[in-house]
């Protein structure tokens, strides 16, 4: 079965990097350190000749690295206040060290010879160290945002973007990224003769906005051009075949969560849709689970094709378009990580009863296998309409599962809402099963992965997303009469907290709930969130000034006097996403409700706390939500 605790045995595969020639494949492995309350990250390469893999680090310090045009693989291994180490390995073992640079290293990519694309920052000096430490019982607010989840509060700080040689050692800044030009995406010729980049832009009063411009910069002479200003919001941008492309929104038809289309762009800024209308997806994985680690790439330009992921229906996708438009399927299922060579794809892939493994496209072969080690309980799934779409529904059965009993039951709900639940391992929902629950969950209207149309919930909230949710549970109560439907509970993270508050102000079906980092007071959150003064007037179609009434019908705490179950919140207090005053809010009312209610608030923490929180809040957050669910689904009487 599977236990709270397992999170510390998951291997995390992430980061995929390949050799020129195809036979050496670089890629992170991360676990949990329970004893230190951390995690650690390492390199690992997989040599394709000798069929197995080899770590090359053991530090645990998340390196960075990039294959030079012999194969080999060059690292950060080191750093300290002066310098960061890079080192060269050909075969397994620590190499030796290639070069030194007094830079805090943020990126490498080679791109030819002994040529490297460098993005980094300057090391901070003695003095400027002593200055952080003598000013840090205050904070200088500037900009809006001023603060962002998992970073903390912001500061003007300064990005270059270099050329290093090797051969000579020399290092040659192409750009640099500051308050006055913030690049966000940036990308350099095959001939290395032109950068373009997108800028993003605050207004006149350090207000953040959300088109980009696209500039075009010649390397000899420094020329740069405006090819495009604030035309769309941008996820990438390319040279593909000596033309530019990019994939963005201009925020029209859905807004903030609007879906992107692929686009090419001239010389002359003439911008023109490469893809099809109707190819009408979500760009990136946006599936949930609390089984993955670690970056993963969207976009890459190889063999004349841009390859992307999209997430469509349950899946996450790797597509690939030429600038004609000749789109094509590369790999379905669950692609996580993805790196395309001459002649063949390697990827990572989840599936229902693995975390990401290590696939070659060619031969289908696992390269890296990762198989769950404990029994993965069955996942059993049913179409259904809803508000004028056909939904798919997910009923995670319990071990020893026997059709002639009840079950107590969860309803899960994901976050965004423009994610999506699909059949992937999800570890708590297989802890639940493990422990004798009936898990059920769906995507309801606003998840991604069914165009913008499904996912365009604004000014909805509350309203056909939790019909959605409401139908799916009838239905799966009625599809599986082993649901005990008087030991019901409803719990989520995010959009899912937001839901959880609002289903408890509207209905007395559930006998108990969990809310984690949730949102309750639209009203609130639009001042305090760290996407909240766009994001809050976005998605409720409504602001605080103009139309307050609107927004607070959205808000789940205006419900909250009706509110008669037992509810449990989980908030982290360095989560700027959600602020822990949302939570506060709820928790406060449901008390003086009279009704039972508990909060755990994890310090130094933030919005990912079920993600990538410390081992230990999350296996503490993980046990505290199955007691509360236990003492009021199972009259189980849990110490405290």
């Amino acid at each position: 079965m599977t236990e709270i605790k397992d999170i510390l045995s998951y291997d995390f595969l992430s980061e995929l990097v390949v050799s020129n020639d195809g036979n050496k494949i670089a890629y992170k492995k991360t676990k949990a350190n329970e004893k230190d309350n951390k995690y650690d990250t390492d390199l690992f390469v997989y040599d394709k000749k000798l069929e197995k893999s080899y770590r090359l680090t053991d530090s645990g310090d998340n390196p960075i690295c990039s294959f030079d045009k012999e194969n080999n693989l060059i690292y950060k291994r080191y750093t300290d206040d002066k310098t960061d180490s890079f080192y060269i390995s050909d075969v397994a073992g620590l190499g030796e060290e290639l070069f030194k640079l007094d830079l805090d290293v943020k990126s490498i990519k080679w791109l030819r010879d002994d040529i490297f694309l460098i993005s980094a920052s300057k090391k901070k000096s003695k003095e400027e160290k002593e200055t952080d430490k003598e000013n840090s019982y205050f904070k200088e607010l500037t900009t809006l945002p001023f603060w962002f989840n998992g970073v903390g509060f912001l500061k003007d700080s300064t990005t270059y973007y270099y050329l290093y040689k090797l051969s000579d050692k020399s290092l040659t800044e192409i750009l640099k990224s500051d308050k006055d030009n913030s690049v966000g995406i940036l990308d350099i010729d095959e001939n290395l003769e032109k950068i373009v980049y997108t800028r993003n832009h605050e207004d006149s009063n350090r207000v953040k906005e959300f088109l980009d411009s696209i500039i075009l910069k010649d390397l000899k002479t420094g020329e740069e051009k405006i090819l495009s200003e604030k035309s769309h919001s941008i996820y990438t941008i390319k040279f593909l075949e000596n033309e530019i492309v990019f994939v963005g929104s201009d925020l029209k038809s859905g807004g903030i969560n609007e879906d992107c289309f692929i686009y090419k762009i001239d010389g002359d800024g003439k911008i023109t849709k490469i893809n099809d209308d109707d190819f009408d997806k979500s760009f990136g994985n946006s599936i949930g689970t609390d089984a993955r680690f670690g970056a993963a790439k969207t976009f890459q330009v190889k063999n004349n094709r841009l390859y992307f992921v999209v997430t469509e229906k349950e899946e996450s996708k790797l597509y690939s378009i030429n600038l004609k438009g000749d789109l094509r399927l590369e790999l379905d299922g669950c692609v996580e990580d993805f790196s395309v060579t001459d002649d063949d794809i390697y990827y990572l892939e989840m599936a229902k009863d693995s975390l990401a493994e290590l696939k070659e496209k060619s031969t289908g072969k696992i390269l890296v296998e990762n198989k769950i080690k404990s029994p993965v309980y069955p996942i059993e799934e049913f179409n259904f309409e809803s508000n004028g779409d056909t939904l798919k529904g997910y009923v995670l059965l319990p071990k020893d599962f026997d059709k002639n009993k009840k079950y107590p039951c969860l309803l899960s709900v994901h976050g965004g809402p423009k994610t999506e639940f699909s059949d992937i391992f999800h570890h708590e929902h297989q802890t639940f099963a493990s422990n004798g629950y009936i898990v059920i969950y769906t995507n309801p209207h606003g998840s991604s992965g069914n165009g913008v149309k499904y996912s365009d919930i604004r000014g909805k909230y509350g309203d056909i997303d939790f019909s959605d949710l409401m139908n799916f549970t009838d239905l799966a109560i009625e599809k599986y009469p082993q649901i005990d439907s008087d030991r019901m509970a409803i719990y989520g993270g995010s959009y899912g907290g937001f839901m959880t508050n609002w289903a408890i102000g509207h209905t007395n079906r559930f006998k108990a709930a969990c809310a984690q980092r949730s949102i309750s007071n639209w009203t609130s959150f639009y001042g305090v969130s760290d996407i909240g003064y766009y994001f809050a007037t976005d998605q409720t179609a409504s602001n605080p000034y103009d139309s307050l009434d609107k927004m607070w019908d959205q808000s789940p705490i205006k419900y909250a006097d009706r509110v008669k179950t037992p509810t449990l919140f989980i908030h982290s207090d360095e989560d700027y996403r959600c602020p822990l005053e949302q939570g506060l809010q709820m928790y406060n009312r449901i008390k003086l409700n009279g009704v039972d209610t508990k909060m755990f608030l994890f310090h130094g923490e933030n919005h990912e706390l079920s993600r990538s929180g410390k081992p230990k809040a999350r296996i503490k957050r993980l046990t505290e939500i199955k007691n509360w669910f236990d003492r009021y689904l199972k009259d189980e009487d849990i110490k405290e």
